[in-house]
């Protein structure tokens, strides 16, 4: 009852808790809690470790080096890819590229970058483009994996590497198409 309308104090009571129900209630939240813990890893993210594998077999059989692109849509994705892949055979050997490039790890290639090219002329001056272009270095040459979001997807060049990944769908198709040119290019031979 809203008081400031004139409502009656007197019906403004209270319920009693009912200690029973609440008990219930409780017992049902914990039940849905362990089917969400027992859930694991999803299929989908089981099946990116099958698709690499596979991707990189015809890789080495074409002479083609090494590296895949995993495009995602969010970058909670693309932590739980790149901790689910650390975990299961590719420890080191992934690198992430997003709008911000805030990670621990995109500051320690960035601060190496820098160090490597400071007498090149390399650096711009401009620690976002000198960032996206030690991350895409770090990739064609350290890394063998890159969880890109969206901020990939346009201005980069990526035609080292041959295999990429669509680990979700945009809904723009045209977004499908600005992805894979980053890898399919003029003088792309693998």
């Amino acid at each position: 009852i809203d008081l400031e309308e004139g409502g009656d104090d007197a019906t403004d009571e209270e319920e009693p808790i009912d200690l029973a129900r609440l008990e219930t209630e409780i017992r049902e939240v914990e039940q849905y809690i362990l089917w969400a813990r027992s859930i694991g890893i999803d299929t989908k993210t089981r099946h990116l470790l099958q698709a690499l594998t596979i991707g990189y077999e015809k890789l080495a059989a074409n002479g083609a080096a090494a590296k895949a692109l995993i495009f995602t849509e969010s970058r909670r994705t693309q932590e739980h890819l790149k901790n689910f892949l650390e975990a299961n055979g590719y420890a080191g050997q992934v690198v992430t590229f997003s709008g911000t490039n805030k990670s621990p790890e995109a500051r320690d290639v960035y601060n190496s970058w820098l160090e490597a090219n400071k007498d090149t002329g390399k650096p711009s001056g401009s620690k976002q483009i000198d960032m996206r272009q030690a991350l895409v270095e770090h990739f064609e040459h350290k890394a063998k994996i890159m969880i890109a979001t969206e901020a990939a997807a346009e201005g980069i060049n990526l035609q080292f590497c041959s295999l990429l990944i669509n680990f979700d769908l945009p809904w723009n198709p045209q977004r499908i198409e600005q992805r894979i040119g980053r890898v399919h290019r003029y003088g792309q031979k693998h």
